[in-house]
């Protein structure tokens, strides 16, 4: 199920950067920025936590958007149907290895961010004003968000620990 609602969101957001490419007739500036992006993994992501402080997030919405995403509200509401007991953090031990597993999905977010915005500047650049807007909402909805929703769990488990 989890999976179902990563793919729903990838291609949905997917769709306008898609579109740029295909319409901008140049793949060159496709590869470059892919490199760029890739080349973005070496920054020290998990240094970029924008407060400690899970309010801080909870002002950006963060709340509202976990209910849509994997391991959301609505997702973990629908496994506890079939799975009582099911948790994601039972002991210490689980909260180090998520962790993990949050900068992992931070990494892959901040990856797109980079390609998406690249691409919405080139977008707008090339006057594809249309295609650049909707690369820059689905930057949002697609890496803003998610990135802002793994430092909040971050800040969260990181109380657990403590």
């Amino acid at each position: 199920m989890n999976q179902a609602v990563n793919f729903f969101w990838t291609v949905l957001c997917f769709i306008p950067v898609i579109a740029y490419w295909l319409a901008a007739n140049s793949l060159l500036w496709c590869f470059i920025f892919i490199g760029i992006s890739v080349v973005s993994q070496f920054l020290p992501v998990s240094q970029m936590q924008l407060s400690h402080n899970p309010r801080f997030y909870e002002n950006f919405g963060v709340k509202f958007a976990r209910k849509f995403v994997q391991h959301g509200e609505f997702m973990n509401r629908l496994i506890r149907k079939a799975k009582p007991n099911y948790r994601i953090i039972k002991n210490k031990a689980n909260a180090m290895q998520y962790l993990k597993t949050i900068l992992m999905y931070e990494r892959y977010h901040f990856l797109c961010f980079v390609f998406f915005s690249l691409t919405a500047m080139y977008a707008l650049i090339t006057s594809h004003y249309t295609l650049s807007v909707l690369v820059i909402i689905a930057n949002i909805i697609y890496n803003i968000y998610p990135i802002l929703l793994q430092q909040y769990n971050r800040a969260r488990v990181s109380k657990l620990i403590k």
